[in-house]
């Protein structure tokens, strides 16, 4: 299993490649539209990268239904932050099932 940090490290890569972002640039606090510039069409790419780096299907109707039971409805932007936790909480559910 891979540590958080390379988790992390694997989710960052396939933010970069998807939306051409600088290495470095992505930080757990980066929101997907107002930092990163993503649209709504790029979350099928980041997930699609995110499971082949990974392995964790990321299906992000979940990780926003997830997301908003933890913030509030309200919220108009999630970040890469709140990806990195719901995929932390897939994994262990994972790992809990095993």
């Amino acid at each position: 299993m891979l540590s958080e940090k390379e988790l992390f490290e694997k989710i960052e890569e396939a933010i970069c490649v998807v939306l051409n972002a600088p290495e470095g640039e992505i930080k757990k606090e980066s929101m997907f539209k107002a930092d990163l510039d993503a649209e709504s069409i790029d979350f099928l790419d980041i997930s699609y990268e995110i499971e082949q780096r990974t392995g964790v299907a990321l299906d992000f109707n979940e990780a926003l239904h997830y997301i908003t039971e933890k913030k509030g409805a309200d919220i108009t932007d999630i970040s890469v932050g709140d990806v990195f936790d719901y995929i932390i909480k897939v994994l262990q559910q994972k790992k809990e099932n095993t």
